[in-house]
């Protein structure tokens, strides 16, 4: 049988889950205590806002909200030690901690602490502690993402980086003003096109044109007839080299100088607006200054001067406008000539004394203008300057000129390569000997390495010519579009380069912001753990001490929860 001291040994054991249910069952609470403890509450906050909280830097920490029976007590003894003759005469603390001193005594009565404390520890243990290592957790994961982010970043930054070196370097470019730098290499063509006339008038391509028209006069030209002209234009090239100048094409001169002329032009006009405002017209269209030269109307009859009533010409009109025309420039003359010829009779004079205003000044003579007034507006650009430009311009710009070249060499370059297939071919070689011994003496002396030499020369001529550097610092110079493509180009993976560090700079921004978050949250996380933890101990002693001593154990997922969080 199990004696008294083995019952008292008996731990108890309760699930936290059920532990307010528990102690109302057991009456260790009454039914009322969240009733009550509301009111705790209530008083609680009526107490903190006159709470001195200079006293301690604790108090500093506190919220309202947040304060139960342990921090309550913290405070109580706070004040007790700070203010301890502080008493009434009934031996009753007085002031703030009087009030503290109520607030603990009634969360005592009845044992109503128990039931908030089981209240937290549920709390804390279902909802508050999980929610916060999740959050842990999910900003850990974050910032594992960043971190990877910011390695793919860095490396696309970094392949950016090198295509635009490995772009600039192939045009021999440094990357800092491109278009500049552009227009500076495009400048160096002329010792590229002296490579290539140097190449095409070597004596290896010399011999291989001499050997291809050797070949052509004795192979394809019937006799009593003149050999055709083979590689007409490397002869031309030959005989009359192009010059090495390059310059910008006309239309980049036209874009350079239409603004400056425009700004000119208008600079001029301007000056003549200025000029034309200084100019005193001396013109008035008062009616007393004006002298119409109308004498006095005097009624007539129609059939005496056919010219109607009120109407009369005086012959002193026609000799002062015979003399205004006299005095007209050659230009107005000429305008005047193209007009028809109008006679006096065919002029309808229409002078009514009734108009009582001058509605329209046809003719008003103009005081002569000084020659110093005049101004000479410039043309654009003079055409003979762009034909000098495009005069001094190398052949080898014009794509035209440069196909033809590049057509002769292909044509001779295929030649030697035929003929070099043949003399190496061993199913035709005795057929080549034969051939051989009865050709002319200048097709015999071509060995099949000095062939090889030669068709190495003519790829070498065709290469400085094709070669993408060269196109593409002629096109620079012929085409500002291809200009502006080419730097856009070259830009854009410099600008991509750049928008990946400014997206590595926002990535950094954003995983501080994480490290904040997530150092703000680890304080919590271990304050809800420590407060957890000691709610538990709290109640487990305080349950013991009801039963004798017995040993209380609050089982359930808190175990697990405060157990992860020791070895996290």
């Amino acid at each position: 049988m199990s004696t008294a001291d083995d019952v008292r040994n008996l731990p108890i054991d309760i699930t936290f889950s059920r532990l307010g249910e528990w102690l109302v069952d057991r009456k260790r609470i009454p039914s009322d205590w969240r009733k009550r403890l509301a009111a705790i509450r209530a008083k609680i906050s009526t107490e903190f806002t006159s709470l001195p909280k200079d006293i301690d830097p604790y108090f500093q920490t506190l919220d309202p909200e947040g304060i139960g029976y342990i921090e309550a007590k913290k405070i109580y003894d706070i004040l007790l030690k700070s203010t301890p003759e502080s008493r009434n005469i009934f031996g009753r603390l007085s002031g703030a901690a009087g009030s503290w001193e109520a607030i603990v005594r009634s969360f005592e009565k009845d044992h109503i602490f128990l039931g908030e404390v089981a209240q937290i520890i549920v709390q804390n243990v279902n909802y508050e502690i999980p929610y916060q290592k999740k959050q842990v957790q999910k900003f850990q994961q974050q910032l594992a993402e960043f971190d990877r982010k910011e390695a793919d970043i860095k490396r696309s930054a970094a392949l950016s980086a090198a295509k635009y070196a490995e772009a600039c370097q192939e045009l021999g470019l440094q990357g800092k003003n491109v278009r500049l730098e552009l227009l500076e290499t495009a400048n160096s063509l002329p010792s590229t096109f002296s490579r290539i006339l140097e190449v095409i008038n070597s004596d290896s391509v010399s011999r291989a044109m001499e050997y291809y028209s050797n070949f052509v006069k004795d192979a394809h030209t019937e006799k009593d007839k003149s050999p055709s002209i083979v590689l007409p234009n490397l002869k031309d090239i030959r005989e009359n080299p192009p010059t090495l100048n390059v310059s910008v094409v006309s239309d980049l001169l036209d874009s350079a100088n239409g603004q400056s002329t425009s700004n000119e032009i208008n600079h001029v006009m301007g000056g003549m607006d200025v000029i034309a405002d200084n100019i005193d017209w001396d013109i008035s269209v008062e009616g007393a200054q004006i002298n119409w030269d109308i004498g006095t109307v005097e009624e007539t009859d129609d059939s005496a001067n056919g010219l109607g009533p009120y109407e009369m010409v005086n012959a002193s009109d026609l000799q002062s406008s015979e003399a205004m025309e006299s005095d007209k420039t050659p230009l107005n003359k000429m305008d005047d000539s193209t007009l028809p010829e109008i006679s006096v009779s065919d002029i309808s004079w229409d002078i009514s004394v009734e108009t009582p205003q001058v509605d329209v000044i046809d003719d008003v003579s103009l005081p002569n203008v000084s020659s110093e007034n005049q101004t000479y507006v410039p043309d654009t650009l003079p055409q003979t300057q762009n034909l000098e430009i495009k005069e001094e311009r190398s052949q080898l710009l014009e794509t035209e000129y440069r196909n033809k070249i590049l057509d002769d060499l292909y044509e001779i370059k295929a030649f030697l390569n035929q003929r070099l297939v043949e003399l190496r071919n061993e199913e035709t070689l005795s057929l080549q000997h034969q051939v051989h011994t009865v050709s002319p003496l200048v097709l015999q002396q071509y060995t099949p390495d000095a062939i090889e030499t030669m068709m190495s020369e003519v790829s070498s001529a065709i290469s400085l010519l094709t070669n993408r550097k060269t196109r593409d610092l002629i096109m620079i110079l012929n085409s500002k579009r291809f200009l502006d493509r080419l730097v856009s180009t070259l830009e854009e993976k410099k600008h991509h380069e750049v928008k990946l560090k400014e997206g590595l700079k926002d990535v950094a921004a954003k995983r501080m912001e994480l490290q904040n978050s997530l150092s703000s949250i680890w304080p919590k996380q271990e304050a809800a753990l420590t407060k957890t933890r000691e709610l538990k101990k709290l109640c487990e002693s305080t349950l013991s001490s009801m039963f004798d001593g017995r040993p209380v154990n609050i089982i359930g997922e808190i175990n697990t929860v405060l157990n992860s969080g020791i070895s996290a």
